[in-house]
C-alpha cells in the first residue's frame, strides 16, 4: 500500500516541487530489503502493541482452556511445569492480523502475495474453527481430522495447479523455467526433472499440508506452537527474501520469482 501511494502521489505531482521527493521515496520503497525490513519493524511494534490487549481481550470472552490437552491426557510430559489450563486459545487471531497489516502496508501486490494471504486466512480459519470446537465442548477433539485434511489438501491442489497456468510462474528466470513443473533443489543450477507438472503438484501439496499439520502437531505436543512457528517463519523470510533477489537468486542458484508476478 505505501508503496502504490507514493507511485499515485508522484503521478498526482508531476511538474511540482515535489515531484523529485516522491520519485526518490517510490524508488526508496521498491527495494526488496527496505519492504522487507518495513514489514518486520511494523510486525513487531503492532505485536507489542496488540498482544496485551488481544490476550485480556480473549481472557474476557473466557476462550480460555480448562481441559486436558492430548499430552496429559495420554500422560505424556510428566516433567511440563507449566500447565496449559487458563492459557488463552486463539492467539492466532494477533499473528494473522499482524501478518496480514504488515504484508498491506509494505507488499507490492502479485498472484503470489494474493495466494499466501489467501492461504494464510484459509487455514487460520481452520485453526480458530477447530480452536471454538475445542472451546464450546471443553474437549481436545476439536475439528475432525478428515474435514482438516480435506480442507488443507483442496487448497494445496488450488495453490499448486494455480501456480501452474499463471503465466509469471511458468517462465520463471532467465531459463524460462516453470516454477511447478520443472522440479529444481538449491544450490543446483538446471532442474532435476522438467515437465513433472504431476510430481510438482504433488510436492507443493504435501509441502502445505505437510506444513500445516507440523504447526498442529507440535501445537498438541508443547500446547504452545509459537517458539517452532518464530524457528520456521524465520527460515521462510530468508528462503523468500533469497528468491525474490535477482543477485542472490543468481548467486545460490535459486529459482527468481519475480516481484510483479501476475
Amino acid at each position: 500500500m505505501l508503496y502504490y501511494l507514493c507511485h499515485f502521489l508522484h503521478e498526482q505531482t508531476i511538474g511540482t516541487a515535489w515531484t523529485p521527493f516522491f520519485f526518490s521515496l517510490q524508488r526508496f520503497l521498491g527495494y526488496i530489503t527496505v519492504r522487507s525490513a518495513g514489514a518486520a519493524v511494523t510486525a513487531l511494534l503492532l505485536s507489542w502493541w496488540l498482544g496485551p490487549r488481544v490476550i485480556n481481550w480473549l481472557q474476557e470472552l473466557k476462550f480460555g482452556q480448562d481441559y486436558l490437552d492430548k499430552a496429559e491426557e495420554t500422560g505424556g510430559l510428566p516433567m511440563r511445569v507449566i500447565k496449559k489450563q487458563g492459557t488463552p486459545s486463539m492467539g492466532g487471531i494477533l499473528i494473522v492480523t499482524v501478518l496480514d497489516l504488515a504484508g498491506l502496508l509494505w507488499a507490492q501486490w502479485n498472484a503470489l502475495v494474493v495466494l499466501t494471504l489467501l492461504s494464510v486466512a484459509v487455514l487460520s480459519g481452520l485453526g480458530f474453527y477447530d480452536d471454538y470446537m475445542k472451546i464450546t465442548r471443553q474437549n481436545n477433539r476439536g475439528t475432525p481430522s478428515r474435514v482438516k485434511l480435506a480442507v488443507q489438501t483442496t487448497l494445496a491442489l488450488f495453490i499448486g495447479l494455480y501456480l501452474w497456468y499463471l503465466p509469471a510462474t511458468s517462465t520463471i528466470g532467465a531459463a524460462r523455467y516453470n516454477l511447478i513443473s520443472d522440479i529444481m533443489v538449491p544450490c543446483y543450477k538446471f532442474p532435476v526433472a522438467t515437465d513433472a507438472a504431476a510430481l510438482g503438484v504433488l510436492i507443493t501439496v504435501l509441502s502445505i499440508v505437510g506444513s500445516s499439520n507440523a504447526v498442529n502437531l507440535t501445537d498438541g505436543l508443547d500446547g504452545l506452537a509459537i517458539g517452532c512457528t518464530g524457528i520456521a517463519s524465520f527460515v521462510f523470510l530468508v528462503f523468500t527474501y533469497v528468491a525474490g533477489n535477482v543477485k542472490l537468486a543468481s548467486y545460490l542458484q535459486v529459482p527468481y520469482v519475480p516481484a510483479r508476478a501476475s
